[in-house]
């Protein structure tokens, strides 16, 4: 008994030390926070950033901006987007553009780079249980101006009609698939009143002719007999391995959790609600590394990494004691960026980025 304790004692003595140095070291060392939104005036301040890098260099960023939290305080306003341009790898940030259709909510945007040097915008459009739409904008001078190019998808209604339940389309998320073509990805409730019944799913379109129509609707996570599962906010990218995955949440009966699949094709996915990472909750952010590295973040703060392509799933430091609606970002060679809608004294949230070196 008493080598058992003095065997016991030794390997506390000699192995704590190494379990809290490895459970403290961490990938990425995270720096200075800097504010997107270049313009704080606006009452409401900002969330839901989103950046692009484009081909020469220049970072964009969307966010979401109102005076008056929306239309149903103006009947004639409602939230809108702001488009800013960063020079200087994400550091300082000038505003260029605002993009607004009055009396309805503008919000989720995401943006895509293509092949001709243009830029294409997706967000949400709404009049709450009333009329639902995804546009895409397009730009021809890096952001500066845009026209609205398509409608990925859409629900129509007369006031309240499509409410109790909710029956909306938000979140897009745009990617390239291996043959060139866009396609994007959506938070879709229109099913609810089918049958089977699906609270949300997460839906897939592509374009044929780069975002100016769009095809069928394919199913990427829902499963049959859970009718209140809510799988939603799909972001996704294609790994080193020439495979892709997507990430998203799922409320209702999961709480919110996240969970991921992956797919050869990005286009043939996995049946059912995928497989949880770990520590993470609700909105969920992924990043795919050109190391092969992925990062995952959401609404809790924590960032998980995967080296082995989302088999394991490690939670390191995290970028914010607080986020809402984050996002992430590999700006340059060993340098993340995580963007937060960071709240201040006044309560006006401001869309920031920190600064993170990757080891």
């Amino acid at each position: 008994m008493i080598n058992y304790i003095k065997s016991a004692l030794f390997y506390l003595l000699f192995s704590l030390p190494f379990a809290v140095y490895c459970q403290s070291a961490s990938p990425i060392q995270w720096g200075q926070i800097l504010p997107v939104q270049p313009d704080t005036t606006n009452a409401y301040g900002s969330q839901y950033g989103r950046l692009l890098q484009l081909k020469n260099g220049v970072w964009l960023a969307a966010y979401t901006i109102s005076d008056n939290a929306g239309y149903q305080k103006d009947q004639t306003g409602g939230l809108r987007l702001e488009v800013a341009l960063s020079h200087d790898h994400c550091r300082t940030w000038k505003k260029i553009a605002l993009l607004k259709d009055p009396g309805r909510d503008l919000d989720n945007a995401q943006m895509i780079q293509l092949k001709d040097g243009s830029i294409l915008l997706a967000c949400r459009s709404v009049r709450w249980q009333e009329s639902y739409i995804l546009p895409v904008y397009k730009s021809n001078d890096l952001g500066k101006t845009w026209k609205r190019l398509s409608v990925i998808d859409q629900n129509e209604g007369k006031q309240g009609a499509l409410g109790k339940p909710d029956k909306g389309i938000y979140e897009p998320h745009f990617y390239f698939l291996n043959d060139g073509r866009l396609s994007v990805m959506y938070a879709n409730e229109k099913h609810v009143t089918q049958s089977p019944s699906y609270s949300q799913i997460i839906s897939q379109k592509i374009s044929p002719d780069q975002g100016k129509t769009w095809g069928a609707e394919i199913w990427v996570a829902h499963e049959p007999g859970h009718p209140d599962s809510r799988p939603g906010m799909p972001v996704w990218a294609k790994m080193k391995n020439n495979k892709y995955i997507v990430v998203y949440e799922i409320c209702g009966p999961e709480d919110c959790k996240v969970y991921y699949k992956i797919s050869k094709d990005g286009i043939n996915w996995p049946g059912g609600l995928g497989s949880p990472i770990p520590d993470q909750l609700a909105a969920p952010y992924l990043l795919a590394l050109t190391n092969g590295s992925l990062i995952v973040t959401s609404n809790n703060s924590n960032i998980s990494i995967s080296n082995d392509y989302g088999l394991n799933w490690k939670t390191v430091d995290k970028a914010w004691k607080k986020t809402t609606w984050p996002s992430l970002y590999e700006i340059r060679q060993n340098e993340i960026g995580a963007v937060n809608s960071l709240g201040s004294k006044k309560g006006r949230h401001v869309v920031s980025i920190r600064i993170g070196n990757f080891k």
